[in-house]
């Protein structure tokens, strides 16, 4: 979760295929850890593959479970002041910089179950 000091986050829309989780849906820029990287590392590769930026700042955040059955899952904060045209898509349909108080209904309740989380106690 990359957030500007506008309170705006970068959204991916996730490509139209049926294959993977969540097709068309917006969420947040991420992926598959490869072997020996660490979580930090596949964040900041990650982000880089898909936004063409690296944050100004990240760090692993704490954050309560969408499933409390399961484990919480490596979810990151970071921040970057860069703008729109600034974002380089690797992947997906498009990246947006969206206002917090204006995110998209067609996203993945999981994806803003961390986003209202974290942008409830952090500020920016």
């Amino acid at each position: 979760m990359i957030l500007t000091s506008r309170r705006e986050i970068i959204l991916q829309l996730r490509d139209e295929k049926p294959e993977i989780h969540w097709p068309g849906h917006w969420s947040l820029p991420g992926g598959g850890r490869e072997p020996g990287e660490t979580p930090m590392d596949t964040i900041l590769r990650e982000i880089k593959e898909e936004t063409g930026i690296t944050p100004d700042s990240i760090e692993e955040a704490a954050v309560t479970p969408y499933d409390p059955l399961k484990a919480p899952p490596h979810v990151f904060l970071g921040t970057w002041d860069g703008e729109e045209s600034g974002l380089v898509l690797g992947e997906g349909q498009a990246l947006r910089l969206v206002p917090l108080d204006q995110l998209p209904e067609r996203m993945p309740p999981h994806i803003r179950h961390y986003i209202l989380q974290l942008t409830a106690v952090n500020s920016v």
